[in-house]
């Protein structure tokens, strides 16, 4: 059912409608089992209300280039000059007649050059609001799934501490250990429920954001599948930032503002010929002379053309302003390409980091220090070490493992960044936007 989602979600805007129905029957059940990172994400790109707001400047971009297609409408003209305040009643000048303005030099080709720009820049920028909410959606995602991690751990750390509090008191029954052992003990056994109901809280505050992002209603209490995804291996580099330069929306929308700069300058080149207007109609004169028989009225066909003179307004602050722009947009594309790659570079030295830390967590230290802490109390049970002995092996154990999570979850943020500086949720966006517009602003 995902696959088909997605599909739907990625061929865009008319198929909202079905997507909708399919997904509010679906996701009922979705929430139920599980809600994995993918889904987290299909259900954002639906719901998410900023999102879905984002998407009908799309709409009025179509608008503007359909308006940008037409002609000037026609102008019905009507005339009547009457003698009758001058005590010539009989006299008169009647016409009616049509007049029609002709864009010349290719203004309104011009003006839909720009408007379809506007619309790919809509739809990169809609592109750019699902980069941005799919990475903030990764980002609280592993939130509470880093959240999750650390409440299992002190879930187990209480286990076994309730074990060791009931060793502790069977040992004072038997007059082996006094008071302070017992103490000692329920203390650490309290200090670990208490960063529970620390950690609990928090995530409940991250499990909000989330519901949030994914446009659903707070009361909205989704399971998440919190397994830890595994560490699967990362593309080079070079492929990483290939990707993100020719995918980031925010990019080609640079590239794109270049182009419609460049679509302006052309529509004020053309605009400095105004259109030609023509007009035709038909004229009736009547004329009294006085002394005169009576004259029939003359008819006339009546032609006119205007030509409006570039001589004074030549679009010239137009020009030089879209000249500008283009300039502009150039300029920032460049320094977006500089930054981009950077991003890209540090966040993945960065997950490289992490991914090192981590394994030498799972595969020496943690394994160690679990150990540790078995023998501990087990020479505690017999009687070989102290309970002050136990509790720092099992503090040393709970850091340890502590440390490990907050690593897990850098990781998982610096995952998310690579991922979002990457453009790596590109299959999962709506609107997809040709990739060869604005290539010319890219080069």
């Amino acid at each position: 059912m995902s696959s088909l989602i997605r599909r739907l979600v990625r061929r865009g805007g008319r198929f909202l409608p079905l997507l909708l129905t399919v997904l509010l029957a679906w996701s009922g059940a979705a929430l139920a089992q599980g809600l994995t990172l993918e889904r987290a994400m299909l259900e954002a790109l639906v719901r998410n209300q900023d999102l879905r707001a984002a998407r009908s400047a799309v709409d009025a971009a179509r608008g503007r280039l359909e308006q940008a297609g037409l002609w000037p409408n026609p102008r019905l003209v009507l005339s009547n000059d009457t003698g009758g305040p001058f005590n010539n009643a009989d006299e008169y000048t009647r016409s009616v007649g049509i007049s029609q303005d002709f864009p010349i030099a290719g203004r309104i080709s011009r003006a839909k050059g720009v408007a379809r720009v506007d619309v790919a820049r809509a739809l990169a920028e809609v592109n750019e609001v699902e980069r941005r909410l799919l990475g903030e959606v990764a980002t609280s995602f592993y939130n509470v799934v880093t959240f999750d991690q650390q409440i299992s751990l002190r879930d187990r750390l209480i286990g076994i501490d309730e074990s060791l509090v009931s060793t502790s008191r069977a040992r004072q029954r038997a007059g082996e250990v006094s008071e302070l052992d017992v103490n000692t003990a329920s203390l650490e056994l309290e200090r670990l429920r208490q960063e529970r109901t620390v950690l609990t809280g928090e995530r409940i505050a991250a499990l909000a954001t989330l519901v949030a992002l994914l446009g659903l209603p707070p009361s909205a209490t989704p399971t998440l599948d919190s397994t830890p995804p595994p560490a699967a291996p990362l593309l080079p580099l070079t492929q990483l930032t290939e990707q993100a330069l020719s995918e980031r929306p925010d990019l080609r929308l640079l590239a794109l503002t270049a182009d419609r700069a460049q679509a302006e300058l052309a529509l004020a080149k053309s605009s400095a010929w105004e259109d030609w207007s023509v007009a035709l109609g038909v004229q009736q004169n009547q004329r009294v002379i006085v002394g005169a028989p009576y004259q029939p009225a003359d008819k006339t066909l009546m032609l006119s053309l205007s030509i409006p003179l570039p001589l004074f307004n030549r679009n010239q602050g137009a020009t030089a302003a879209a000249a500008a722009d283009e300039e502009r947009a150039r300029e920032q594309l460049t320094a977006l390409r500089l930054r981009i790659e950077n991003k890209v570079a540090g966040e993945y030295a960065q997950v490289t980091r992490l991914l090192t830390a981590l394994n030498a967590y799972t595969r020496r230290t943690l394994p160690l220090s679990r150990r540790n802490a078995e023998l501990a109390r087990n020479a505690y049970r017999q009687g070989q070490v102290s309970i002050v002995e136990v509790i720092q092996a099992e503090r040393q154990e709970n850091e340890l493992n502590t440390a490990y999570t907050d690593a897990l979850g850098q990781y998982f943020q610096a995952l998310a960044a690579l991922n979002t500086a990457a453009a790596t949720w590109t299959p999962l966006m709506t609107h997809p936007v040709d990739s060869s517009a604005g290539q010319s602003g890219g080069r």
